[in-house]
């Protein structure tokens, strides 16, 4: 094989995993043929600048089991940089979720077709707006200027060993922290009322307070979601910026 051929099924290896994986594209309600094809295209795309990358490798007589290993470690890259891209929606869902129980709708819970993922309706509206916002923000120029310096700077040379992981735990565990302060006035409100029925239960045992209370939570927390539209906006903003450096610094870790 030539090396332009090779070349292209090594950036194939890894688009196609980054597609797969990403979570705007991982979806069911998108065509595995969309999927092949936005591949196919953004390799052919990338397939000139990983091939002057490669050019320390004797491409035309690589062997199989070297050819593998290559195709092996693309595929492990593109798993990396969806992770990395999964730092933009993960604070909105893990907002939602903690919005939903704490208004109890926690146990209304819905299975997402398109996942295979059980996740409650607040959790999937605010992962809807992360999406919005996400294009909104041009994140996705972002995204693609992302993958083309993966392939001029990180083709060949990642190893485990060499991976920032502290950094990468530190970052998922910042996307709880993110998560909570998004809808932090929301609990704040929503804590002060489950703190006050419980006062009056307690006043007035004879009064059933518990068949109000949870209609009162889902409609207070419905209204307390508009009221405070604006700053989860603006705090869903912040905290994509707070993404964006993450990704930009975990990246850096990974060229050294």
């Amino acid at each position: 094989m030539t090396a332009e051929v090779i070349g292209f099924l090594l950036v194939l290896a890894r688009v196609s995993v980054l597609v797969a994986l990403f979570p705007l594209f991982s979806r069911r309600q998108l065509p595995n043929l969309v999927k092949l094809g936005l591949a196919t295209a953004l390799s052919l795309f990338w397939t000139p600048a990983a091939v002057t990358e490669l050019n320390s490798i004797d491409l035309p007589n690589i062997s199989g089991p070297h050819f593998t290993l290559l195709v092996i470690e693309q595929m492990f890259i593109g798993f990396l940089l969806a992770m990395l891209m999964g730092l933009f929606f993960w604070p909105a869902k893990i907002a939602g979720a903690y919005v939903a129980q704490e208004i109890g709708l926690s146990l209304a819970s819905i299975s997402d077709p398109n996942s295979q993922d059980s996740s409650t309706l607040v959790s999937r509206i605010f992962e809807s707006f992360s999406v919005l916002l996400f294009f909104a923000l041009n994140l996705h120029h972002f995204m693609l200027l992302v993958i083309d310096l993966s392939f001029k700077r990180v083709m060949t040379h990642v190893g485990l060993m060499e991976l920032p992981t502290e950094g990468w735990v530190q970052a998922y565990a910042a996307c709880t922290d993110w998560g909570l302060l998004i809808i932090a006035p929301i609990l704040v409100l929503l804590m002060l009322v489950t703190v006050i029925l419980t006062f009056l239960i307690r006043a007035a045992p004879s009064l059933n307070l518990f068949s109000i209370g949870m209609p009162l939570r889902v409609g207070l927390g419905a209204l307390l979601l508009c009221l405070f539209s604006p700053i989860i906006f603006a705090a869903l903003e912040h905290y994509m910026y707070r993404a964006k450096e993450e990704v930009e610094s975990l990246l850096s870790s990974m060229m050294g």
